[in-house]
């Protein structure tokens, strides 16, 4: 085996230093990080391990196996417009290295204290380099090592403009999965203060890079995915897109590579959503992961400061062939079911823990839903009440536009209909329940949350038992969920609000968190106060419905340690307040 060339850095001449594009100032830790990895990657690295604390901002190491730098080079590393990657203007017209202008370290080395050390395969030691001193040998493996610490320490101006740790975390977690999904054959792994945060082992082949798409992207991505790969001429068209109906409210799970670079241009993004087309309802968008290969001669990357937008030299045939590569994959007949791949792969990936149960009576959702709005009205009242004198007698009116006023034999009922529609939501929810009878209704539009990394963790280990209750709730990102499925009995529900409260219960309470039981009991307790109150105002047939449907439940309460949603006033005791002098000068 033949030993690599290391390529050895140069001075940009200034013709050629003013053909470049200007470059992006370093403008917070991502960005840094960023630069570093795609350095690692153009230096042929297969694998690359970072380090950070504080939000990057106190640390960001980078260590990588790749050629190294060589000795004699390593101050011109960490001068401007020096690099190793271009030497003439005519390789601009086609670059294939994912840095080209020499200004990375130099800009990241003036804002913050920057350390380089390297060594080059044939070399028995390696050197460092740091805060403007020479360079030292030092003992390291073959590859290089760059530290940042205190990033903008010695300008507080731009350091005042960071968000706040998290938020810095966040962005720089970000940055360093679209830059692991760009490069399948190389390892990534990251730790964050002290604590490990990413293993991508390298991958090859087609099934194992759809690993690690499912670490990143999330298994609800990889279950509602369909695999794409399509050549014509010189144009290359591959990856994953998702289902029309795993769509999301944002456009957050939209990645676009072109010769692995990651880009978010405008040209790519249209043609993904002009062949999604009316598949897709207002306001909603597709999901997908795409790789886009063609010759480096017929793309311009030296054309914006952040590399992220391209200019194609054939902009017209590059959009048309992914406009129809998208739609042919559209119009597949898998797109009729529920799921894009083999129901093996759908057994393992979504929740492998969960248990085959028995098959159950397929049920609408009309045959769970209240009536009011909905159905014609139907009496289904228990045998002691079928007479003309039920327990709650006939509604007379609706006082405040939410307490139904009733009469009966006995006196007036004076019924809350928001604690009713509660009540009678939660009683059917806890029946089906005991039952094991739950059903279910896939949304229409599945929902997507923003959660926290651990809630979304948690719904990736334990959703089976969400889903046993009822709720597909799938992990879609690192910090991103969907809800695809809900119980029947939950019609008026607001499900982004109950789910919140839901899985702060669940992932900060101390209570056995992973019994069912558990679980049931947050669910059937939390839904009373996520329940939009019912309008318009119900008129006298439904507030009838409402009655009977109280009185056919009314055997269940004494299980649901429940206050009742109704107050009785007796005749007699009415007829007492007016009777008596005494409360009359009340």
């Amino acid at each position: 085996m033949t030993t690599p060339t290391v390529p050895r850095i140069q001075r940009l001449s200034p013709a050629l230093a003013s053909q470049i594009a200007a470059g992006e100032v370093v403008e917070r830790p991502a960005s840094v990080l960023k630069e570093l990895i795609e350095n690692s990657l153009d230096a042929g690295a297969q694998h690359i391990e970072i380090e950070s604390e504080a939000g990057g901002i106190g640390l960001i190491r980078i260590r990588d196996d790749g050629y190294g730098i060589h000795p004699e080079d390593l101050s011109l590393a960490l001068s401007s417009r020096a690099t190793s990657k271009i030497h003439r203007a005519e390789e601009l017209l086609a670059i294939t290295t994912l840095g080209f202008r020499g200004e990375a370290l130099a800009s990241i080395q003036a804002v913050s204290r920057l350390s380089l050390s390297s060594r080059i395969v044939d070399a028995n030691h390696g050197w460092r380099i740091q805060e403007n001193r020479s360079p030292q040998p030092i003992a390291h493996p073959v590859g290089t090592t760059v530290e940042v610490r205190d990033l903008f320490y010695n300008t507080p101006a731009r350091r005042r403009f960071l968000r706040e740790e998290k938020t810095e975390f966040i962005r720089l977690k970000s940055t360093l999965t679209r830059l692991a999904l760009s490069h399948f054959n190389v390892g990534f792994r990251a730790n964050y203060n002290g604590r490990p945060l990413l293993a991508l082992p390298a991958h090859h082949c087609p099934a194992e890079r759809l690993k690690r798409v499912a670490a990143v992207y999330g298994q609800g991505f990889v279950a509602n995915s369909l695999y794409v790969e399509q050549e014509q001429d010189e144009l290359r068209l591959w990856g994953w897109i998702g289902n029309p109906a795993f769509s999301c409210g944002h456009n957050n799970l939209q990645y676009f590579y072109t010769n692995h670079r990651m880009v978010r241009d405008r040209l790519l993004t249209q043609a993904a959503r002009q062949a999604y087309g009316n598949r897709l309802p207002q306001g909603r968008h597709p999901a997908y992961l795409l790789y886009l290969e063609l010759p480096p001669n017929q793309l311009d990357v030296n054309a914006h400061p952040t590399k992220n937008e391209l200019r194609f030299r054939q902009a017209r045939q590059v959009h048309s062939f992914i406009v129809r590569t998208l739609i042919e994959v559209l119009k597949q007949p898998e797109l009729q079911g529920q799921s894009w791949l083999p129901v093996s792969l759908l057994q393992s990936s979504r929740y492998p823990n969960l248990k085959e149960k028995p098959a159950k009576t397929t049920h609408t959702i009309a045959e769970h839903l209240t009536p009011y709005h909905t159905q014609p009205l139907k009496k289904h009242v228990p045998e002691a009440t079928e007479d003309n004198d039920p327990l709650l007698g006939q509604a007379q009116t609706l006082v405040l536009n939410r307490y139904l006023l009733a009469e009966n034999k006995t006196g007036l009922i004076l019924v809350d209909t928001y604690m009713a529609k509660a009540h009678l939501t939660q009683t059917r929810l806890q029946i089906a329940y005991a039952n094991d009878n739950i059903t279910q209704q896939p949304l229409l539009f599945p929902l997507t949350l923003n959660v926290l990394a651990s809630q979304a963790e948690w719904v990736e280990l334990h959703g089976s038992k969400l889903l046993e209750l009822g709720f597909g709730l799938y992990r879609l990102g690192p910090e991103l969920l969907i809800l695809r499925e809900a119980p029947t009995q939950l019609k008026g529900l607001n499900f982004k609000s109950f789910l919140h409260a839901l899985l702060l219960q669940l992932t900060t309470q101390p209570q056995k968190p992973l019994e069912l039981a558990f679980i049931r009991e947050g669910i059937i307790n939390l839904i009373g106060s996520h329940l939009a109150p019912s309008t318009p105002p119900l008129s006298l047939p439904e507030m009838n419905a409402l009655l009977r449907d109280l009185e056919h439940f009314y055997q269940h309460t004494s299980t649901l340690n429940r206050k009742l949603p109704w107050r009785e006033f007796p005749k007699d005791q009415i007829e007492a307040w007016f009777s008596s002098p005494h409360d009359q000068n009340t």
